[in-house]
C-alpha cells in the first residue's frame, strides 16, 4: 500500500528524469521512503535486491547510473542484482550499490504487513 508520502515521493521523482516506468518509479518512491521511515527507527543501513534492471544503479555493461546511485547512496540501501549471496566481478566503476543480496525483502515486506 502507498502512503500519501510515497505517492508525493512518486510525482518528484517524475521531474527527476529518469527513465522510469510508472511502476517502477512507484516501487523506487515506496524504497526510499520506508528506508528514511526505518532511519527514524535506527536502522543504519539496508539491502534491497533488485532483479529489474530498470532499478539496479548500474546498466548492463555495470557502469554507474548515477541519478539512482545517489538516490540509493542518500538513504544508505545497498543494492544487488540477485539472491545468490555470490559476490560478482568488482570493478572501479561500479557504484557502492552493487551486486548480490538477500536480506532486503524482508523489511520491506514486514513494513507492508504492519501498515495492512
Amino acid at each position: 500500500m502507498l502512503t500519501e508520502q510515497m505517492l508525493e515521493r512518486c510525482t518528484e521523482l517524475s521531474h527527476a528524469k529518469l527513465d522510469l516506468q510508472p511502476f517502477d518509479q512507484a516501487i523506487l518512491a515506496a524504497l526510499l521512503v520506508r528506508a528514511e521511515e526505518l532511519h527514524g527507527e535506527g536502522v543504519d543501513e539496508m539491502d534491497f535486491c533488485e532483479l529489474d534492471s530498470h532499478l539496479q544503479p548500474w546498466d548492463q555493461d555495470s557502469r554507474p547510473k548515477k541519478q539512482l546511485t545517489e538516490l540509493y547512496d542518500r538513504v544508505r540501501i545497498r543494492v544487488y542484482g540477485d539472491f545468490l549471496l555470490q559476490p560478482r566481478e568488482k570493478s572501479e566503476e561500479l557504484p557502492r550499490t552493487e551486486p548480490p543480496c538477500l536480506r532486503s525483502m524482508a523489511w520491506f515486506e514486514a513494513s507492508s504487513n504492519a501498515r495492512s
